[in-house]
């Protein structure tokens, strides 16, 4: 980031510890950043650890409050967007009889994970988190994002909650949201062709 600023991106799928100790050793690494998108958060919808939480900001509740406040250049994609995705086990079949390069390991890859959800969840496939979050990387054009301050509740039982001021209202008061620089949250995506593209990276020969 240091060596070429304003050219690198960061695609973050798990705890934000790491960026949040870049943030604070270098005042000047916001700046640097070209963009970062966040698998993380669950926007006016309920969370996947518990009612409140969504597994990788719940890690490390404090990390995601100090970066999502950083003033980095920041796309968010919560799990209100990536569940609305699923690669059933037709299409995993698909993907395997493919002449993908990768494709044999994919499949074996999401083995473990497409029997975890159909015993915890009922569901026949796997929903594609961290892939919804490359492709809002490579192709933002499939979302849309809506800019608001993201703040963290860090302790408590509502812990990990990621809560989104979308500037509907106009506050009288100053409040725990006040100052902050927005970030943006997708809010909507076009499942189909998210799905289209996931599937045409995972068959290329």
């Amino acid at each position: 980031v240091s060596k070429y600023p304003g050219e690198v991106s960061i695609l973050a799928l798990g705890p934000l510890t790491n960026l949040a100790l870049a943030v604070k050793m270098d005042s000047s690494f916001s700046n640097k950043v070209k963009r970062v998108v966040i698998l993380g958060g669950s926007f006016f919808a309920v969370g996947n650890v518990n009612p409140a939480a969504e597994a990788n900001i719940y890690a490390d509740p404090e990390a995601a409050d100090i970066v999502l406040t950083s003033g980095l250049n920041i796309d968010v994609v919560g799990i209100n967007i990536t569940t609305q995705i699923l690669i059933t086990d037709a299409q995993l079949e698909e993907i395997r009889k493919s002449r993908g390069r990768y494709a044999q390991i994919i499949f074996d890859m999401c083995k473990c994970y497409r029997d975890f959800l159909v015993e915890y969840d009922g569901i026949y496939g796997i929903v594609p988190h961290d892939p919804v979050s490359f492709v809002a990387l490579v192709r933002p054009d499939l979302f849309g994002f809506k800019k608001g301050v993201v703040r963290l509740e860090t302790q408590g039982i509502f812990a990990g909650q990621t809560v989104m001021d979308p500037g509907l209202n106009k506050w009288n008061t100053r409040n725990e949201w006040s100052g902050y620089p927005p970030v943006s949250v997708a809010l909507k995506s076009d499942n189909e062709q998210v799905l289209n593209y996931i599937t045409h990276c995972l068959t290329k020969p």
